[in-house]
């Protein structure tokens, strides 16, 4: 009866454990792992569907070279703010949005990035949600109900919870396991394009875009579209770079997600989206009578990006029904788990109290399930650039201040901590606001761009005319730990 006792005790302990997953606290050494392992977590973030649908829909803008030029630059600023924030996390050993704390914001101030980095990776998973709800309904031939949004809503958040709730080793073996589904079904898709329906794929290759004009206007469009994720893969890297082992191990882990999302997922996209686009056509020619098939095909563009999972079904049958599964279960384990991260220290950033990651995990998707109430569908790729602006700001401003003004220099045993850092506040709100009006007013369709550029420059002169401990109070990085533990 002891031994049982003792046994329960400490299944539940290792239970309870991995539900934490050294939310608030340093991960132990351990308990680190390789950064092949580890690159699982961004590469699962970018071959979800709506990373699918937005490297498709940039080759459908700007054509197939000028894409895959956007996607290789975008990958180097993606590995440049990954490996640099990375970096950050492997010496404090906490998630992004902890380690904000100790560079830019303050421990009351990460809260700002809390509020940033949660909405932005809740919005993809409730987009990611909604998107693979209209393809279960086109696959199951369903009615759009109450009875039926209940249904499959509440299922696949289950699914959601129960990926992300354990900890980093489910989250990335559900990873690992479904991104080998996901690229083998994506490879069957190409062959049944190109080799068994017989289409060309130097159409894909020479593809030149609906974006009119030349190379500027189509250079702008790809990078809107794509761009503006450059921040958010850094800040996921970054909630994982805690776990390396080694500087290597961040190397590796930094670039396995820019390379997949902008340059992999560009070339499958395009493959697979411009070589199913006729199929979809037809889809849209048959439900609405008196269409033409240029007005079905610029339709067709459009149905890309606001219904990806039925793009798939109408495309591939139960083989897409798959493929929109197998890459959606991956990416919201991880979605789910980084967004829980970011609630984890909003709440206790703002109020002192510690919940239990396995309860932001249910937090978070209930977020998400009221955004999804809310329309995201139709509204969440409109301004995600706008949220790509507070992201890059948020990471600019911790890279100026841990690289620029500590000179990468970061100790446990002298390294001091702000409840609020003003001088990266005032930073977060001038260059948000520059990167918001450049793309509201559309003189700069690439405003993110600005606001990280500005970031960089704004937070070290900032910082000198406002010391640590300008306005506020300190706590020593151990204070802030103990606090958190």
């Amino acid at each position: 009866m002891t031994t049982s006792k003792i046994t329960q005790t400490s299944i539940s302990d290792s239970l309870a454990d991995a539900a934490e997953d050294h939310a608030l606290v340093s991960v132990p050494e351990h308990d680190r792992q390789s950064g092949w392992r580890l690159a699982l977590s961004p590469v699962s973030v970018a071959t979800a569907l709506v990373i699918f649908a937005m490297a498709g829909f940039t080759v459908v803008l700007a054509g197939f070279s000028i894409g895959l030029f956007v996607g290789l630059l975008i990958a180097v600023l993606a590995f440049t703010l990954s490996k640099a924030l990375g970096n950050m996390a492997f010496a404090t050993g906490v998630s992004s949005t902890i380690t904000s704390r100790f560079f830019g914001f303050g421990l009351r101030g990460s809260s700002i990035g809390s509020i940033i980095f949660a909405f932005m990776i809740l919005g993809f998973l409730a987009i990611e949600s909604a998107l693979l709800y209209e393809g279960t309904l086109l696959m199951l031939d369903l009615d759009d109900t109450w009875t039926t949004r209940i249904v499959i809503y509440g299922l696949l958040t289950l699914l959601w919870i129960s990926l992300a709730i354990f900890g980093l080793k489910i989250a990335l073996n559900a990873s690992g396991f479904m991104t080998i589904i996901t690229l083998l079904v994506t490879v069957y898709l190409i062959v049944q394009i190109y080799v068994i329906q017989g289409a060309n794929p130097m159409e894909v290759l020479t593809y030149d875009g609906v974006v009119p004009g030349g190379f500027v206007p189509k250079f702008e469009a790809a990078f809107g579209v794509m761009g503006a994720t450059a921040g958010t893969i850094a800040l996921v890297t970054t909630d994982f770079a805690r776990y390396a082992r080694s500087r290597k191990d961040v190397t590796i882990l930094s670039l396995a997600g820019p390379i997949v999302q902008n340059l992999l997922m560009v070339v499958l996209g395009a493959l697979v989206m411009i070589g199913g686009m006729p199929a979809v056509i037809d889809y849209i020619l048959a439900r609405n009578a008196g269409m033409s098939p240029g007005e079905a095909a610029e339709a067709g563009s459009t149905f890309i990006m606001e219904n990806t999972g039925a793009f798939f079904v109408i495309f591939a049958g139960w083989i897409g029904f798959i493929t929109i599964y197998a890459s959606q279960a991956k990416a919201q384990a991880i979605n789910a788990y980084s967004g829980s991260l970011s609630l984890v220290n909003l709440i206790d950033a703002l109020t002192g109290w510690k919940p239990g990651r396995a309860s932001m995990v249910v937090a978070g998707n209930i977020i998400a399930l009221l955004m999804i109430a809310g329309g995201i569908l139709g509204h969440f790729t409109q301004y995600l650039a706008y949220l790509g602006t507070m992201t890059f700001t948020m990471c600019g401003i911790m890279i100026a201040d841990y690289y620029f003004v500590r000179r990468a220099k970061y100790t446990r045993a002298t390294h001091k901590i702000e409840n609020w850092n003003w001088a990266g506040l005032l930073t977060m709100a001038l260059s948000s606001a520059v990167g918001f009006i450049l793309m509201a007013t559309g003189v700069w369709a690439l405003g993110f761009l600005a606001s990280l550029a500005l970031s960089l420059i704004i937070y070290p002169v900032l910082r000198r005319m406002l010391p640590e401990g300008t306005w506020t109070k300190f706590a020593s990085e151990e204070q802030a730990l103990e606090e958190a533990a």
